[in-house]
């Protein structure tokens, strides 16, 4: 790609006005907060302009954009999380915790329960399968934008990928113990 060889202020402004949006989206699918989602999206512009040189050219450059946007995501959500369980514990340790502060607390325990699945899931499936089923049911991208985004030859491929990982998440999640899926 030539933006991987020589950037350029020009090249930049390009990605910027093709990609910005999706970026967008795709933090915003992650934060559900339109003030966090610009925020990340400004950083992770700066990242893939300073990784630029990273990009090899094996993939669609929207799939490595993809990438850093999803690492960097999860990597600020992990942060927030671990420190909103430690504001939390200190709170409940000087108080009893009530009825509507057990479901919150349940609802992040049903979260880290989600995120040990997936993670279990990255054993049991393909890396592709596993981005197909993220993409379709976390982030709620139809079957032509996994297409494009992975780099399918066809919708019949990503339909695939989409299709093999569920039936392997279902296994998991009645291997585990977990119910149905």
């Amino acid at each position: 790609m030539e933006l991987a060889r020589k950037p350029s202020d020009e090249l930049f402004a390009e990605l910027f006005r093709r990609y910005s949006k999706r970026i967008y989206l795709w933090s915003f699918n992650y934060t559900h907060d339109v003030e966090e989602a610009i925020e990340l999206s400004q950083e992770i512009f700066i990242r893939i302009f300073e990784n630029i040189r990273r990009f090899s050219g094996l993939s669609r450059f929207s799939t490595w954009a993809y990438q850093v946007t999803r690492n960097h995501c999860l990597g600020e959500l992990s942060k927030k999380r671990v420190q909103w369980r430690k504001r939390l514990h200190s709170l409940e340790d000087g108080k009893d915790a009530e009825a509507n502060d057990r479901v919150f607390y349940d609802r992040i325990d049903a979260i880290e329960d989600l995120e040990r699945i997936l993670e279990a899931a990255k054993g049991h499936m393909e890396t592709e399968e596993l981005e197909a089923f993220l993409l379709h049911y976390r982030e709620g991208l139809t079957v032509n934008e996994i297409t494009r985004i992975l780099g399918c030859e066809n919708v019949t491929g990503a339909r695939t990928l989409i299709q093999n990982a569920r039936r392997k998440f279902d296994r998991l999640i009645q291997e585990r113990g977990f119910g149905h899926a």
